[in-house]
């Protein structure tokens, strides 16, 4: 038995989307100001400074950093574009708490536990966000009231976008933390289940 949420019906705007994406323009402008240049490099700079002084702990607030200007604005680009569409579909609770702490700090933390490897960046969030996107559209082509070419395109897309950042159809940058995206897929998934079956999540409500 599932209860249904409410909320979804209700909501117009995504303004949790909208803090986190400012949350994250925000931390990047203190990186560049802690680093005392506006260079592409400067975000990785700080953040490299920040894990040298703090250590292992950094792996809490890591997930808020950026190495460059093309890094911050290409995951703010997906978070924005894929975060809308999930917030006006589930409680607002959950979300922050999945945003913030399961798929930012628990896919980071993850990665440092089961692959010694410390992320940076916000890749888990957007590859699970991505994943409940394209499973929802999966369910959706199940669907004989869906329109199937948006139900194909919606689920194309988040597909492709899925195997890109996981490296699997072309080649990613050196240095990118792939199994912090890995996991951020495997935990979106769960993500989804969780709404699917408690909440009665659906991309087309």
């Amino acid at each position: 038995m599932y209860r249904r949420d409410t909320q979804r019906e209700t909501k117009n705007w995504p303004t949790l989307t909208l803090a986190f994406g400012i949350v994250f323009v925000i931390v990047y402008l203190g990186q560049l100001l802690l680093a005392g240049s506006l260079s592409q490099n400067a975000g990785y700079q700080t953040a490299t400074a920040v894990n040298n002084t703090v250590g292992s702990g950094s792996v809490v607030f890591s997930w808020l950093f950026h190495s460059s200007h093309t890094h911050l604005l290409g995951n703010l680009t997906i978070f924005l574009s894929t975060g809308w569409w999930v917030e006006k579909r589930v409680n607002d609770d959950r979300f922050i708490f999945v945003v913030a702490v399961v798929l930012g700090i628990g896919a980071n933390v993850a990665a440092v536990i089961f692959f010694q490897i410390l992320g940076a960046g916000i890749s888990g969030i957007t590859t699970g966000l991505v994943t409940m996107i394209a499973l929802g559209a999966f369910e959706g082509l199940l669907d004989s009231t869906v329109a199937p070419m948006k139900g194909v395109l919606v689920f194309t897309i988040s597909v492709l976008y899925a195997l890109l950042s996981i490296g699997a159809i072309a080649p990613i940058p050196a240095g990118t933390a792939v199994e912090v995206h890995l996991l951020g897929a495997m935990f979106g998934a769960a993500w989804y289940a969780t709404e699917k079956f408690r909440y009665d999540f659906s991309l087309n409500a």
